[in-house]
């Protein structure tokens, strides 16, 4: 059979306050075309199918579309509840839904009920678990201590129990494992909500027993002898093993994200003897372009940069000795999708101190106004800018001398 590994859809989710409807519909298409070209028999979301607990509409009814789609293609669906999901919402109807092949798994004792599916004398235990947060499930599961690690632990001992026991010799049986968690040796991103781990974005994260975030990272270990592990909740395509991955999330949600390989992976069940055989990736590229320019406001007003982003959703970072005047302005005019504008120059190494520094070495009014106008905007007072304070400093001293006259 043939299994397509996604996850992280995030339906709903815009980007730095811009919509992106019609990215995620280009998505789900996506998804469901690749599904028809490769004759995909059982498609995998390892959580995060919604971005927050209560979706907007037109994400539940699409999602709802996508999966009729899917079903006339003859493809079964294998869904879990990710950190971002409601579960109680994602779950409801689940075992009536279940009749069509759309197979949700979203509490906790679904967990270690697997979805079966046998075609060509071969079968499939998915056992899907959803995001279990340990201090709501650690007491239900009988444990002293309330972790990722020891959560998983013991549900994956379950898992290898109730396989252990459906396991025959009539038929080839493989056994999947999907998951939303922080595994170690994988790689974040800015976003992903934080579930326990210290993640720091573009960085990868171990598993430690020393500190109570390294137990929300869980040991790859633990998932040794399955044949393949479905993972989500990190936003990157990554291999951590070639029987344990991440699809990542299809889009980019982030501009962490930018040199993130996007699409999803696809498993041919029948040679998963040779894992590394048995997975290939399947690249997309959906959605505006991204890029991160950091440079002088020369540098990214150059003609051939300004061309070559007019399309991009742009992050920039300013490296001036001092700030530009009008510099977001300016940048917006030529990046019409400019979505985050910061300013690194030399002129942010200026402490608090040298400010109250400058105001005590100040030996005029206009000299306290300039050393204010350097402090907030990182760039000294022009002649003409000190000219204008200098006038209207006249004006006061001559309005208060008036007055006391």
């Amino acid at each position: 059979m043939k299994v397509l590994h996604t996850s992280d859809w995030h339906l709903g989710r815009g980007f730095h306050g811009t919509d992106l409807r019609q990215t995620q519909l280009e998505m789900i298409q996506t998804v469901c075309s690749a599904v028809e070209e490769h004759t995909v028999d059982v498609v995998l979301v390892a959580g995060d199918v919604f971005d927050r607990a209560l979706p907007p509409e037109w994400a539940v009814r699409e999602l709802g579309q996508c999966l009729r789609r899917l079903h006339r293609a003859g493809a079964k669906v294998v869904m879990t509840s990710g950190n971002h999901d409601s579960a109680v919402r994602l779950g409801f109807n689940r075992e009536l839904v279940a009749l069509s092949g759309v197979h949700i798994r979203s509490g906790l004792e679904e967990a270690w009920d697997p979805v079966q599916i046998e075609a060509a004398g071969e079968r499939l235990l998915i056992y899907g678990v959803p995001y279990l947060e340990p201090q709501i499930y650690a007491e239900q599961l009988g444990l002293d201590r309330a972790h990722h690690t020891a959560v998983m632990t013991e549900v994956l001992r379950r898992i290898r129990a109730d396989a252990a026991q459906r396991s025959t010799d009539e038929a080839s049986t493989r056994v999947i494992i999907m998951a939303h968690l922080f595994a170690a040796h994988g790689t974040a991103s800015e976003s992903e909500r934080h579930i326990g781990a210290p993640a720091v974005p573009e960085q990868t994260l171990d598993h430690r027993e020393n500190t109570a975030g390294g137990l929300a990272v869980v040991p790859l270990e633990l998932f040794e002898g399955f044949d393949y592990v479905a993972l989500g909740h990190l936003h990157g395509r990554q291999r951590l093993t070639d029987r344990v991955r991440y699809s990542g999330s299809p889009i980019r949600y982030s501009f962490s994200e930018v040199n993130q390989h996007k699409g999803a992976w696809l498993i041919d069940t029948s040679a998963l003897d040779d894992a590394a055989v048995a997975v290939r990736g399947l690249d997309w590229a959906i959605g505006r372009r991204l890029a991160r320019l950091v440079g002088t406001i020369d540098e990214l007003l150059a003609p051939e940069l300004v061309e070559a982003h007019q399309e991009t959703f742009v992050q920039v970072s300013l490296t001036d000795d001092q700030r530009p005047e009008r510099a977001y302005q300016r940048l917006r005019e030529a990046y019409p999708h400019l979505m985050h504008y910061s300013y690194a120059g030399a002129g942010l190494t200026d402490s608090a101190g040298s400010y109250a520094q400058r105001l005590h070495q100040a030996e005029s009014e206009l000299d306290v106004v300039a050393g204010f106008l350097q402090h907030v905007r990182s760039r000294a007072a022009t002649q003409q800018e000190l000219n204008t304070v200098e006038t209207a400093l006249e004006a006061v001293r001559t309005a208060s001398a008036g007055e006391k006259a």
